[in-house]
């Protein structure tokens, strides 16, 4: 670690539970960084629960309940469903443009717009101090825009390159295109993007990333697993044979703002495993309910706040 990305606190800190509607009492460990987050530290831990607010990595220690679970897709083994490719074909229209995390002031402002309408968050709240946590310095912006002419800002979505793929932080969408699925939408683009990240040249800013493409890697990841055009070569250089992964942060059981994230599978899960043998602490699901049977044969903490 770098003296400019250096820890210089370390705390716990309490307050109430931001998922469940009971004032659940939580308690997070907080590493505060003197200039920015340390990217490699970070990969390190995020199997290990923690998760980047601003220049701050946090892991929740609550007590009795361990419901903040860890998530990640791995792209080539996403199934598709009727409706996630019905999703696919609606979105085609889109191009992707990766961007340097500055701040804009047509980001902020569909930030503000998305946050009041989904979140009911009063605009008080939503000053720009608060859209600066979402950046730091190694982090990448993504545009979703209409692929014509008047290149309509759709989407913007926050994320965090890691040793291994990408690590979502936070995604906003125009009200008005709600009926396009691009929650969901940006979870199989990103999924798709993770592995171009050991590669930068692949994600320089301002290069396009077309809809069709984010189709395409879907309908023929056995054949050719990557955009056409691209040469076995390519391939091998980008490492797009390699493991990469999508992490969305945690998966919180029963909690409506959180559960949704399992409803694309497989997912892997990271737990601590009952083999303490075993050190690897990620697990793979595929379904929600095949992963609610394991918690709840091991009674893991919480889940009866949730889970009947």
């Amino acid at each position: 670690m770098t003296t400019e990305n250096k820890v210089i606190l370390y705390f716990g800190a309490q307050g109430t539970c931001p998922y469940l509607f009971n004032n659940h009492q939580t308690l997070m460990n907080l590493l505060v960084f003197q200039d920015e987050v340390d990217p490699r530290l970070y990969s390190a831990l995020i199997s290990t629960g923690w998760r980047r607010h601003g220049k701050n990595i946090y892991r929740m220690e609550c007590p009795s309940c361990e419901l903040c679970i860890p998530l990640r897709l791995e792209p080539m083994s996403i199934q598709l469903t009727f409706s996630l490719n019905r999703i696919l074909r609606k979105n085609k229209d889109i191009v992707i443009i990766p961007t340097p995390p500055i701040f804009r002031a047509e980001h902020f402002m569909l930030w503000q717009r998305y946050s009041l309408w989904k979140h009911s968050i009063p605009l008080k709240d939503l000053a720009e101090d608060s859209y600066n946590n979402l950046l730091e310095p190694w982090s990448l912006i993504f545009e979703y825009r209409d692929n014509n002419e008047d290149r309509k800002l759709l989407a913007v979505s926050h994320v965090d390159p890691l040793d291994d793929g990408l690590s979502s932080v936070y995604f906003s969408f125009d009200p008005d295109e709600k009926g396009r699925s691009l929650g969901f939408y940006s979870i199989l683009a990103e999924s798709y993007l993770s592995s171009f990240v050991k590669n930068a040249k692949y994600l320089l800013p301002n290069k396009e990333i077309k809809g069709e493409s984010v189709s395409y890697f879907y309908e023929n990841r056995i054949s050719c697993k990557l955009e056409p055009g691209y040469t076995k070569n390519q391939i091998a250089a980008i490492g797009y044979e390699n493991e990469h992964y999508y992490y969305l942060g945690f998966w919180v059981p029963g909690a409506p703002k959180m559960d949704y994230k399992a409803r694309i599978s497989p997912f892997e899960i990271s737990i601590a495993d009952e083999n303490i043998d075993n050190p690897n602490p990620w697990k793979r699901f595929f379904s929600r309910k095949e992963a609610i049977t394991y918690l709840s044969r091991r009674e893991w903490p919480g889940l009866s706040l949730t889970i009947p």
